[in-house]
């Protein structure tokens, strides 16, 4: 990543660093259960944002992976869980479930922190834009990986609901499909709209 897009993204992170501190000030001068619970999650997403930026940032000339065999499924599983919590936090979150486990391979060669990181930045995206559903499926494809994550948004294009954007979380998808080869084929992120309405992301590892 250039370095002016290093600087834009560290601009945000301080605004959005500036905003969390504002949120506790209001705290220290009016307790209120709403308000520490908004800078709670906003507390959580900056850390998220700063690890991305700390892995993109020190990947230098690209990520070294660690592969070992891993289950899809229990990846999937752990994400959804995290965003269940998030939603008994942050009342309208969008819920989040699973596709069908039994097109989903029993385990895959890959690094689970890095590709946990990654799918952590698509879902969060995702339940940026979607409306209320967001399905969190996997499978084998011409002997790929494809992890996927669709919601029922407006599709791709679409102004940020949020304002939240750094674009750490698709340099990061990027950086991290690509640190993962096998037999001369390189990992690849694909996103597109879904006939249905909304947006698919997917990640495919080799």
């Amino acid at each position: 990543m250039e370095t002016a897009s290093f600087a834009l993204i560290a601009h945000d992170l301080k605004n959005a660093l500036g905003a969390l501190e504002s949120e506790l000030e209001a705290l220290i001068d009016q307790p209120d259960p709403g308000l520490a619970q908004s800078a709670y999650v906003h507390c959580t997403e900056l850390r998220r944002q700063f690890v991305q930026f700390l892995t993109v940032y020190g990947a230098g000339d690209g990520l070294k992976v660690h592969s070992e065999d891993e289950s899809p499924l229990d990846m999937l599983k752990s994400l959804q869980h995290i965003a269940a919590l998030k939603r008994l936090i942050t009342p309208g979150t969008p819920k989040v479930s699973l596709g069908d486990a039994q097109a989903m391979p029993s385990f895959w060669y890959l690094d689970r922190r890095l590709v946990y990181m990654a799918l952590e930045a698509a879902l969060h995206n995702a339940m940026r834009f979607s409306k209320q559903h967001v399905v969190l499926s996997a499978r084998q494809q011409d002997d790929y990986l494809v992890l996927s994550i669709e919601d029922d948004g407006p599709g791709l294009g679409a102004i940020d609901p949020s304002d939240q954007s750094t674009g750490l979380g698709t340099a990061l998808c990027e950086a991290v499909a690509k640190a993962h080869r096998c037999n001369g084929r390189e990992g690849r992120v694909a996103l597109v709209n879904r006939p249905q309405g909304g947006a698919s992301f997917e990640l495919w590892l080799p």
